[in-house]
C-alpha cells in the first residue's frame, strides 16, 4: 500500500529523521503527537492511546484512559526535550530526482512555483515540507528505555483490552522524539510506470499561509496525500516520529548453557534465567524496517529474552544491504 511505500522509501534514505507518517494529522482525536505518547502505527497514522509523562486525570486521558495501575514517568531531569528545527525541504527516495525547480517550494510569488519530480522505478515516495518544522527530542532515552521494558507487557495488554486491532506486541511505540509542521504533501509511486512524473507547487505567504497546486493528482500507480491550506495553520501535522519497540521471544524450551546463565529462584528450588536485552541492525528480508531488526534478534539471538529497538538503529544499517532488500 502507499503508505507502506512511503514509510519504507524514506526510512532508507533518511533512517534518522524516523518514521514517516503518511497521514500526520491527529485527526481530532488528540492535539498533536508529543513526547512520552504510547501507541501505534496503522495505515500510516499514528494512534495515540495515552503519554507516559503525564498524570493518570490529564484530560488528554479522557478518551482510552489509561492501563490498570497507571504511574506516570518520574524523570531524574526536569528539562529534557531537545528543540531543533527542520528547514523547508524536499524529502525525496533514491529512485526520485528533480527535473524542473521553479525556484523551490519556498517561494512567496503571486503564483505557486512548480516542482516537478521523476520517478526511476516503480515505486518511490516525497514528503514536501513547505515551512519549517518543530524537531521535539527527549535526552532521557535511558529512562524512556527502562520504562518501556518494565510496562510493555501491561501496554499491550490494555491495547488489546480496548479492542483496536493490536494484535503485536511490537507495534506498540514509546515517543521519544517527534516533528510537528503547519502544512505538507506526501507522494508515492507505486506500480508506476518507470519514468513517472509528478509536479506539484506551493506559495508560502509572508505571514505563512500555505497554498498548495498540483498539474495532475489522477496518475496511475501515484498517490498523493496533501496537507492543510489556508490562513493561521496550527502547527500539529506530525510527519516523523521515532522511538522505543520491544519484542519478546518464545522459549519452547529453557536455556542450558549460553551468555545468560541461570541463577537460583528465591525459593532456591525453580532456577530463573537473567533477561539480555540488545539492540542491533537487521540484514533479513525487508519489512517495516524496526520489525525487520525485532525478526533479526528472535532468529539470530537465542539466548535473549526481549529485544529492545529505537529508529535511530537505522542509521547503522548498511546503505547496501537497504538496497538489496528494497
Amino acid at each position: 500500500m502507499e503508505y507502506d511505500i512511503f514509510r519504507e522509501a524514506l526510512a532508507i534514505k533518511y533512517p534518522a529523521q524516523g518514521h514517516a507518517l503518511w497521514v500526520p494529522g491527529p485527526g481530532g482525536l488528540y492535539s498533536a503527537v508529543e513526547v512520552g505518547d504510547v501507541g501505534f502505527v496503522r495505515e500510516g497514522k499514528f494512534h495515540r492511546l495515552f503519554n507516559v509523562l503525564l498524570p493518570e486525570d490529564h484530560p488528554s486521558h479522557k478518551n482510552f484512559g489509561v492501563p490498570e495501575h497507571y504511574e506516570p514517568l518520574e524523570l531524574k531531569m526536569k528539562m529534557h526535550i531537545y528543540p531543533s528545527a527542520l528547514s523547508p525541504i524536499d524529502f525525496r527516495s533514491r529512485e526520485v530526482t528533480v527535473v524542473s525547480d521553479e525556484l523551490g517550494i519556498s517561494a512567496a510569488g503571486p503564483e505557486p512555483a512548480q516542482v516537478t519530480f521523476s520517478c526511476s522505478r516503480k515505486r518511490g515516495a516525497i514528503l514536501s515540507l513547505p515551512v519549517q518544522a518543530q524537531r521535539n527530542d527527549t535526552l532521557a532515552h535511558g529512562e524512556f528505555a527502562k520504562c518501556i521494558l518494565k510496562y510493555i507487557d501491561v501496554w499491550f495488554a490494555f491495547a488489546r483490552e480496548l479492542g483496536l486491532g493490536v494484535t503485536r506486541m511490537e507495534d506498540i511505540i514509546l515517543v521519544t522524539g517527534r516533528d510537528l509542521v503547519r502544512s505538507w504533501t506526501n507522494v508515492a509511486f507505486s506500480e508506476s510506470k518507470e519514468g513517472e512524473q509528478v509536479s506539484l507547487g506551493v506559495r508560502v505567504t509572508s505571514g505563512g499561509d500555505v497554498e498548495w497546486q498540483f498539474s495532475r493528482e489522477d496518475i496511475r500507480g501515484v498517490a498523493v496525500n496533501r496537507g492543510p491550506s489556508g490562513q493561521n495553520l496550527p502547527q500539529n501535522q506530525c510527519i516523523f516520529i521515532r522511538g522505543f519497540r520491544v519484542a519478546r521471544f518464545l522459549k519452547m524450551l529453557p536455556r542450558l548453557r549460553g551468555a545468560a546463565e541461570p541463577t537460583q529462584g528465591p525459593s532456591g528450588d525453580e532456577p530463573e534465567f537473567e533477561t539480555k536485552i540488545i539492540s542491533t541492525p537487521s540484514d533479513t528480508d525487508y519489512q517495516d524496517p524496526l520489525h525487520t531488526l525485532l525478526d533479526y534478534l528472535t532468529t539470530q539471538a537465542p539466548d535473549c529474552d526481549v529485544a529492545l529497538v529505537h529508529d535511530d538503529d537505522l542509521r547503522y544499517i548498511d546503505v547496501v544491504v537497504c538496497l538489496f532488500i528494497y
